[in-house]
């Protein structure tokens, strides 16, 4: 009976942690992902392409995803631009979801992403010379 009862303030005192250790995690990623509350990916596209020549695509992570690479399709041509041109990973993207506004923001970066690689998509095949 003492073995049972220190198992179970054992397994209560991990379980306590482990709650607090994802929930601190999930703020870190809600704040990570804020700035997409009020991004523009065409205006992120305009600078971070046409001025700074940066054609890295935009890539989540997360299980919940459907890809990394939203508004790419799963094709060998695509991943050979992903290769060629690199990628940038929008931090904060996780497959752990913990909470409606986390829930909020992943869904935020993946329509940022999928906007932001559409334009850039567009972008390298009318200039093939990139």
């Amino acid at each position: 009976m003492q073995r049972a009862l220190f198992a179970l303030s054992i397994a209560a005192a991990l379980a306590i942690m482990l709650r607090s250790s994802l929930a601190e995690t999930a703020q870190e990623d809600i704040a990570k992902l804020r700035w997409l509350e009020h991004a523009d990916a065409g205006a992120d596209f305009e600078r971070q392409v046409m001025q700074q020549h940066d054609t890295r695509f935009m890539s989540v992570y997360g299980l919940s995803f459907s890809t990394e690479f939203p508004g790419l399709l799963d094709t060998p041509a695509a991943h050979h631009l992903v290769e060629k041109h690199g990628k940038h990973h929008i931090e904060g993207t996780t497959d752990v979801i913990s909470g409606v506004e986390l829930r909020h923001l992943l869904d935020k970066a993946f329509d940022y992403a999928k906007h932001y690689n559409m334009l850039l998509l567009r972008y390298l095949n009318s200039h093939k010379d990139i």
